[in-house]
């Protein structure tokens, strides 16, 4: 008989399956090398007449690359969990690049709408995760949602007491990322209490 591989609570849990382990080194240092290849292009953008821009930008280019042949190769191997991991990876990566290019330019634009790309890939592996759960994986992934909704509710009364009082204002993007990391954290938390 095959062994069946169960979701959630079974053999490959809210974590990856070993295999997947490379696939996300792979994701993250794709994004690393991006950032890292994206702001020497950006500086070489605004300094006029130098011959390295298209070479960064291409390197930057490659590292996206780098990121989603790790991602598909999850993908392929219908791993939700990691999809998940792979997602909030690059998803906190990417926000708030958009601040660091100037406003209203090709590169803004482009930066301000990657991190979606990361965000869509956790929202449809959560979904795909959620589809296929049964009761306990379910109970498990409504008591992580739980957690997410109480550590961002908790995260934006407070950034929003805190700019009351006359702190500087916040960039609210990352409240999105408190939310993804709240609930990722609630899923390793409540998975745990159900071993």
């Amino acid at each position: 008989m095959a062994a069946i591989e169960s979701g959630l609570c079974g053999s490959s849990g809210v974590r990856p399956r070993k295999e997947s382990g490379p696939d996300l080194i792979l994701t993250g240092l794709g994004a690393a090398f991006f950032l890292i290849a994206f702001a020497l292009f950006r500086r070489l953008v605004q300094a006029p007449g130098s011959s390295l821009a298209l070479p960064l930008g291409l390197a930057a280019l490659a590292g996206l690359g780098l990121q989603a042949w790790g991602a598909f190769r999850i993908w392929r191997r219908d791993d939700d969990a990691a999809l998940m991991e792979a997602g909030m990876l690059g998803f906190v990566f990417f926000t708030g690049l958009y601040a660091k290019v100037p406003k209203g330019s090709a590169l803004a634009i482009f930066a301000a709408l990657l991190p979606l790309a990361p965000a869509a890939l956790f929202a449809w592996s959560a979904v795909r995760l959620a589809r296929r759960a049964d009761e306990l994986q379910r109970r498990i992934a409504q008591e992580a949602l739980a957690f997410g909704f109480v550590v961002s509710l908790f995260a934006a009364v407070t950034g929003a007491a805190l700019e009351a009082a006359g702190l500087p204002r916040l960039d609210w993007i990352w409240m999105a990322a408190v939310l993804v990391v709240s609930c990722g954290l609630g899923f390793v938390l409540a998975n745990r209490r159900y071993r």
